[in-house]
């Protein structure tokens, strides 16, 4: 499997793009839960700690005002005399003034305070209210209440059911007491205050951030004295800052006043963790979308470049099958259709290629078959055959079996089964008989001259390609006059071999060159062997190109070069 992905062009393209995806989405990922998370561990449990503060210093400005509205009572000399007048006279007339007296100063610090809602002064010795500013329970034991904190003579306590003889809602109120002592008299009462009813929801928000959170009032010594939550936090117990066995459910924030009682807040710890669940579910979601997009684009690219592919695979398949004339198809994608085009390009070109060497195998065929058709030559065969006649007419044994011996090697060298090619010795032994044979027939005198590099010796070059040029030396050249015939063999500078047949004879005229080598096969006379000058420049031809061939230099009077290199 893993070789199949590494080795293989689809297989690279999906992990590549899997990576480009998955890679910048776990980036994103786990930046974005790092993100996430310490927005809760820092700004969003510092905002829950900083309301708490508020709502401490709401709390801590309630019990002040409070106190502050108990001191107008209390702390009046005027008002604690007429109350104590009140408790011992046994005037009803004088205890009905005293008694719309105070309470027009109720009325008075109901009005003027923010948070006071009942006020009544209680005797301590039946816990009975024998003033209120609104009615109340027949008895006001504030031993029952829950105490928050008691300090300079002043009791505060934490929320509890109102005194309202009519709190049919069962409303929660803060309250304090301030007992007030006569000496003189022998007597002491309570002034009595309570926070108005809206007090405890407008100062508790029970939901924070979106999530709901339970309050807690702790005393000094950290003991519940009111509790949101009394089933996990039961009022008269103490309140643990820090529980291990429940710091996974909740979390605990704490405040402090100045007098040492505190405000908590408890909230769920799973509601983070849903928040993060949640927002993993939707990671999850987006991942996974991503991933399958990232396998859609892979399948889309694997088809962009698979289909090119295939073409470019038919196209060489069509090439091996020989399609030259397959029609071209294009993909119409830039790059790709550049490819194609010099493939295209390439393939007309190896056919035009082939074609090539299927029309110079056809040449060489042909020449090898005119070379068979012109093996022979009856003529030749009868004048040697007269040569023969004459000598032995003369009676000349010798050079008859010389002649013949010479005559013989010609004639197996000229139809050998050899090959089509021999060796540079081979083609020069065939000359050396081929002039004793012509020595012994012509009357007039030639010079053959061979200047033969011995490194050229074991070269191999196409047969018969020599002798028709020395023949057309001594038929053409010299006619019936002495002269003299140069054969030279010597390496090419830069490769191969160079031929040269040379005399001295009558030459020709510029104008006549080029028709020695067009073909005379369909009605030009031969000679000799049969073999021309044509049948020599098209064999190298066939063999080394349109661009070789013989190489003809003449003047008149002047002799003929013939030429060529392999």
């Amino acid at each position: 499997m893993l070789s199949l992905l590494r080795d293989s062009i689809k297989g690279r393209m999906m992990v590549i793009l899997l990576l480009s995806s998955i890679v910048p989405v776990s980036l994103l990922g786990g930046l974005s839960y790092y993100s996430f998370n310490s927005f809760m561990e820092n700004k969003l449990k510092s905002g829950i700690q900083e309301n708490l503060e508020k709502e401490l210093i709401g709390l801590d400005n309630i019990l002040k005002n409070l106190n502050f509205s108990a001191q107008q009572l209390a702390l009046d000399k005027a008002i604690t005399t007429k109350v104590q007048r009140y408790m011992v006279s046994d005037d009803q007339v004088e205890r009905k003034e005293i008694l719309l007296d105070v309470l027009d100063r109720m009325s008075l610090i109901n009005y003027t305070s923010p948070f006071a809602g009942i006020i009544a002064i209680l005797d301590t010795k039946n816990n009975q209210p024998f003033m209120q500013s609104y009615p109340t329970l027949s008895t006001i034991d504030v031993s029952q209440h829950p105490l928050l904190l008691e300090a300079n003579g002043v009791q505060y306590y934490a929320p509890h059911l109102s005194t309202d003889k009519y709190n049919e809602k069962n409303t929660q109120v803060f309250s304090l007491a301030r007992k007030v002592n006569d000496y003189e008299t022998n007597t002491s009462f309570y002034v009595y205050v309570e926070s108005n009813f809206n007090t405890l929801q407008r100062l508790f928000n029970n939901v924070q951030y979106g999530e709901p959170v339970k309050h807690l009032l702790l005393d000094r010594n950290n003991r519940i004295v009111y509790s949101e939550d009394p089933s996990n936090f039961p009022v008269k117990t103490v309140f643990k800052t820090i529980d291990k066995k429940s710091s996974l459910h909740n979390l605990r924030f704490i405040a402090a006043s100045e007098q040492g009682w505190k405000l908590a807040v408890v909230m769920r710890g799973d509601s983070f963790q849903k928040e993060v669940d949640s927002w993993f579910r939707k990671f999850i979601t987006v991942g996974l979308f991503s991933l399958l997009l990232s396998l859609l684009l892979a399948y889309i690219c694997w088809r962009t470049i698979y289909r090119p592919l295939h073409v470019f695979r038919r196209e060489i398949e069509g090439v091996g099958d020989d399609l030259a004339n397959r029609p071209k198809k294009w993909l119409r994608l830039r790059e790709f259709d550049e490819v194609l085009g010099r493939f295209y390009a390439m393939k007309d070109r190896v056919f035009d290629l082939l074609k090539e060497i299927e029309r110079r195998e056809k040449a060489r065929s042909n020449v090898e078959v005119e070379k068979l058709r012109h093996q022979i030559n009856p003529h030749f065969i009868h004048n040697t055959l007269n040569t023969v006649q004459v000598i032995a007419k003369m009676n000349k044994q010798n050079e008859i079996v010389r002649l013949i011996t010479h005559f013989t090697r010609i004639l197996h060298y000229n139809l050998g089964k050899e090959g089509t090619h021999v060796r540079v010795q081979e083609e020069v032994d065939n000359i050396n008989d081929y002039l004793a044979l012509q020595s012994i027939r012509y009357s007039h005198q030639f010079d053959v001259q061979m200047d033969i590099d011995p490194s050229t010796l074991g070269e191999m070059i196409p047969r018969f390609v020599l002798q028709p040029l020395v023949e057309n030396a001594i038929y053409h050249g010299f006619r019936n006059r002495d002269g003299m015939i140069k054969v030279s063999i010597a390496t090419h500078p830069e490769g191969g071999i160079v031929m040269c047949v040379a005399d001295n004879g009558e030459g020709m005229p510029p104008e006549r060159l080029q028709s020695l080598l067009e073909d005379k096969s369909s009605g030009g006379r031969s000679v000799g062997m049969g073999i021309g000058l044509s049948f020599v420049h098209r064999l190298i031809q066939a063999y080394y190109g349109e661009s070789s061939g013989l190489r003809i230099e003449s003047e008149l009077g002047k002799g003929l070069r013939l030429r060529y290199s392999s």
